[in-house]
């Protein structure tokens, strides 16, 4: 039992080994052009996911994830009038919740300009030093703290309640250069506005922040003795001493004295945490979940704290051969990301300092002289600007055990299910679709050149599933055979006469019931609508097949994404190129209803937020048609709406499709319309219930979202839900088609080497009152067992074939193991690099074992905490 236990623990400590390995994409994106002139000040996340940069002369710009420039602006005017002198921009910051960017002069002013136009908002003059660092914080629902470190080591702070009326009645104070401006020695004097400083460091401030969980200011600097402080905002706790300054506050001469430029006050001792650092701390972050503070500077040493111990560090990371610039704690607060000033890019286990990557400038390809850093939790993206802008993006952690597994050697466009053979089939780009077993994940059959030399950009399978339509990008529409395994040609319906990538191509393409009979629709990228009947031979010359009829409003010039949606009610909908959906019936090929999705509202047209990119028929509540959301659009502005039909069209519920404010570019629902599927731009996949939504009665909040996760690189092209097994399809850009459970988790890719086994029988459909969003409050050992194990009956059964394994193979492999690793141990002042080149997809000996249950493991485990028994004045610990 003892070796058994020994040789388990051994499986965990490499399988943690290789959950830790991390890598990026190498060589990091750049921006081919930039409108900057001048070094970069900040780098800023937008709420849309875009990036927000700053130059030291004004300029700003915003780019997308991938560094395609969105628009720029030269926010200092003084630059077009040759009388002004130059001004300089020290630094940035964004508001947010109120659309504004502050900045801050070498003129000593703060600047808030409208975030949307970037137009001159109001400023605040008269500083007393230069603002070097700029934060901003919401504190409350309706308050908020605009601070800022200087020059003179002090660190300043405006806390402003009721935000709103008070910035507007900033709006009304003297102009000044053309902008409403407020001094700083009358700012006390307004309402709803309170101004602090204090006297914190011996030399200039590097770098302020306020953590709200702690309700403190952490701020660091160059000098040894005030390396990094943590302190109170507005004053001691000490009652006698808060009493005193008090009574010295109340009198004018004190006042006075301090707005004339004598020293700030400091503060009371026991009101900070002083970290002492030699030759000072030029970057830092802090984790209160995680209890850590990190520090780094000139001495080129990553150091990681205990914030209740400011004596000693707790771990030295060495291994930058430069000064430290840039510090982020991610991942869950499981890894330190450092950047130094040669461009040096390393990763750290937080567990075990110890380095699981570094990344030198000669391998990103990013040279010069760091001006900022920003690294994205959302887009697992570390921006880096220089003299342009990089993005280093980090790989999936499946991508890293070996080769990345690929189903196709260029794009995935679309993919379908066959419920009748439970196959999977893609499509590409190189004009190639695959034939995929769902069960395996193994490949069936191929067929090469479908569409010619054209990319496929459409396919539909009939209801029995015997039958397969394809669409192409030259225009063709070709029909298939599916009765064996593999596909065969049938006929062309529609030759590929115009160039391949011309306006002719297919965009969509579905089948259509009528009167028991089956039609393909297919609508091109001109708009161009075509009906065909699914026997050709059957079509008498007297017979007339429904045509549609678009207005000239319907399309413009330019090349378009339509998508079409039929139902068995002899429906189909079409969306236009201006954002609206048109309902048609097959019978008479008039339109019925006309859904416009923008409602009214204002919508940006160059953001080409009127697409539409998927709509879905609700074919399970027809029988409730009047009172009921009948169809499920996705778009404008990456919102879904649904949408009951009958008469004129109305809004039952509308709510974004992403939790980043993006397109939603791929939606399917379950067969039972109780789970909805969608596939954002940033390549999220959400899963909603929506088995009693709009249902009845319209919808003022979204639906309980049930899971959300990360599933692709590269734009998400279809999204399929496959009730019966419980799991999820996704195809990509990226070159993949991958398997998901419906709670998110990764079963494999298809066309990788090792197949997987997924359980043929039918799960039990989960209950409407079990379709509930996660809780986040938390719960106890046993209801968490139950629930696990809930779950874990639910999800589809994933097994990897038996291998057999020798005893003798074992003891062999595990001594040759603990051989290397007792050779090869690192200690945690010398940086690891991890080995990018595992093989993948080889299964060894101690892998191979199968996992038993352990019995007699303690239920709990507390961990020891020695910070309880300190005095916390600043609740840092749990």
């Amino acid at each position: 039992m003892a070796q058994m236990v020994e040789q388990v623990s051994l499986q965990h400590h490499f399988q943690r080994k290789d959950d830790n390995r991390v890598s990026f994409h190498l060589p990091a994106i750049a921006t081919e052009s930039s409108p900057h002139r001048e070094p970069f000040i900040q780098i800023s996340p937008m709420l849309d996911n875009t990036v927000l940069a700053v130059g030291q002369d004004g300029v700003v710009s915003v780019w997308t994830p991938d560094l395609k420039l969105k628009k720029s602006r030269c926010i200092l005017d003084e630059h077009k009038q040759p009388n002004r002198k130059i001004k300089w921009i020290s630094d940035s910051t964004l508001m947010p919740q109120y659309n504004k960017l502050i900045v801050g002069t070498c003129d000593r002013e703060i600047r808030l300009y409208e975030l949307s136009s970037f137009e001159p908002y109001c400023q605040i003059v008269g500083l007393e030093t230069m603002p070097l660092h700029l934060g901003y914080s919401l504190r409350d629902a309706d308050e908020c703290i605009i601070y800022f470190g200087d020059e003179q080591g002090c660190i300043n702070i405006i806390i402003m309640s009721h935000v709103a009326e008070t910035l507007r009645n900033w709006t009304k104070c003297q102009v000044v250069d053309e902008i409403p401006s407020i001094a700083i020695d009358n700012i006390s004097e307004l309402n709803h506005v309170r101004y602090i400083r204090w006297k914190v460091h011996n030399d200039w401030v590097t770098q302020i922040r306020y953590v709200d969980s702690i309700e403190s200011i952490i701020s660091s600097s160059n000098d040894d003795y005030t390396a990094l402080i943590i302190g109170c905002v507005e004053g001691t706790k000490n009652l006698q001493k808060r009493l005193k300054d008090l009574m010295e506050s109340g009198s004018m001469r004190s006042k006075r004295s301090m707005l004339a430029g004598n020293v700030p006050p400091k503060r009371n001792i026991s009101d900070e945490s002083l970290f002492r650092v030699k030759r000072g701390v030029k970057t830092f972050d802090f984790s209160k979940e995680a209890n850590i503070l990190v520090t780094g500077g000139l001495d080129r040493i990553v150091r990681v704290w205990n914030p209740y111990v400011p004596g000693w560090p707790t771990g030295l990371l060495r291994g930058h051969s430069s000064p430290i610039t840039y510090l982020q704690i991610g991942d869950e607060n499981t890894k330190i990301y450092s950047v130094s000033t040669d461009c040096t890019v390393m990763v750290w286990d937080i567990e075990n300092h110890t380095c699981l990557i570094n990344v030198i400038a000669k391998a990103s390809q990013i040279r010069g002289d760091i001006a900022a850093c920003y690294f994205s939790h959302h887009l697992r993206t570390l921006f880096i600007a220089t003299d342009y802008l990089s993005a280093l993006q980090l790989q999936e952690i499946a991508a890293l055990h070996g080769p990345p597994s690929v189903s196709h050697n260029d794009p995935v466009t679309s993919c379908l299910y066959n419920q009748l053979k439970q196959q999977i089939i893609s499509s590409s780009e190189g004009s190639v679709m695959k034939t995929w077993d769902l069960l395996t994940g193994q490949l069936i059959g191929e067929v090469q050149a479908t569409h010619g030399h054209s990319s496929v950009t459409c396919m539909a399978l009939d209801a029995v599933g015997n039958r397969l339509v394809s669409g192409g990008k030259d225009g063709s529409v070709q029909l298939w055979d599916y009765n064996s395994d593999s596909l065969t040609p049938a006929r062309a319906l529609i030759q590929g006469s115009t160039a391949d990538g011309s306006r002719g191509g297919i965009s969509d393409i579905t089948y259509a019931q009528h009167n028991h009979n089956q039609y393909i629709v297919s609508v091109s990228y001109d708009g161009q609508i075509r009906i065909f009947p699914q026997k050709l031979d059957a079509v008498t010359p007297e017979e007339v097949l429904p045509k549609f009829t678009w207005s000239v409003n319907m399309i413009n010039e330019h090349e378009n994404k339509f998508c079409l949606a039929s139902s068995s009610s002899n429906m189909v909908a079409v969306s236009s190129c201006n954002g609206e959906v048109y309902v048609w019936s097959l019978e008479t090929g008039e339109f019925l209803y006309h859904l416009n999705s923008s409602n009214g509202e204002e919508v940006d047209n160059e953001m080409g937020n009127l697409a539409i990119s998927k709509a879905v028929f609700l074919c399970s509540r027809f029988d409730r048609k009047k009172d009921s959301a009948l169809l499920i659009t996705s778009g404008p502005r990456g919102y879904i709406t649904f949408w009951n039909i009958v008469g004129s069209g109305k809004v039952f519920a509308r709510f974004e499709g992403s939790q980043y404010k993006c397109m939603v570019n791929a939606m399917d629902v379950s067969e039972d319309d109780s789970l909805l599927c969608a596939a954002d731009q940033l390549f999220h996949v959400y899963v909603w219930n929506i088995s009693q939504y709009a249902l009845g009665v319209p919808e003022e909040q979204p639906p309980a979202l049930l899971h959300c996760w990360r599933a692709h690189m590269c734009d998400i092209t279809r999204v399929i839900l496959v009730e019966k097994h419980k799991v999820i399809v996704t195809s990509s850009q990226d070159c993949t088609v991958k398997l998901w459970t419906t709670q998110g988790e990764f079963i494999g890719t298809f066309g990788q080497n090792k197949p997987w086994c997924l359980n043929n029988t039918e799960s039990k459909k989960e209950e409407p009152s079990d379709s509930k969003q996660p809780s986040q409050e938390p719960r106890g050992c046993s209801q968490a067992g139950e629930e696990e194990k809930k779950q874990m009956n639910e999800v589809p059964e994933v097994e990897a074939f038996s291998i057999s394994v020798q005893d003798e193979d074992i003891a062999a492999e595990l001594k040759d193991r603990i051989s290397v690793m007792s050779k090869h141990r690192l200690k945690t002042s010398n940086p690891k690099q991890v080995d990018l080149q595992q093989a993948c997809g080889r299964l060894n000996a101690y892998k191979s074992l199968q996992i038993c249950d352990l019995m007699s493991v303690s239920a709990t485990i507390r961990k020891p905490n020695p910070a309880e028994e300190l005095n916390d004045p600043y609740d840092l610990a749990f």
